[in-house]
């Protein structure tokens, strides 16, 4: 099984688990937006969900419309355990990459 992510999937992915339950386009788009400081078009982040979702890291699925007139349905989208697999392997890879790092940073202003 492939574990490696891209930073854009890392980071889709870490907004859907953030979310736990209520990671819809739209919520991913402002949790994204809150952690990094940066828009990402919805064009942008459909491609990468949908790529998640090839890669078996996540599932979709739709949701009841909404209680009223003209009430749409919302594509949810859950992490696998694929999907927390490849997040823990990209934790993991991170720790060892920045292992030590901090002295060398500490003093940049």
């Amino acid at each position: 099984m492939m574990l490696d992510l891209t930073k854009r999937e890392e980071l889709v992915l870490l907004s859907v688990c953030r979310l736990s339950g209520n990671a819809y386009i739209v919520t991913v788009r402002k949790c994204l937006a809150e952690v990094t400081g940066q828009s990402i078009n919805y064009g942008s982040l459909c491609n990468t969900l949908s790529s998640l979702v090839r890669k078996g890291m996540v599932d979709s699925r739709e949701s009841a419309p909404k209680a009223k007139p003209g009430g749409r349905r919302k594509v949810l989208y859950t992490v696998t355990r694929e999907g927390k697999e490849a997040l823990k392997h990209a934790y993991e890879m991170q720790k060892l990459v920045w292992e030590g790092m901090d002295v060398i940073i500490r003093g940049v202003k």
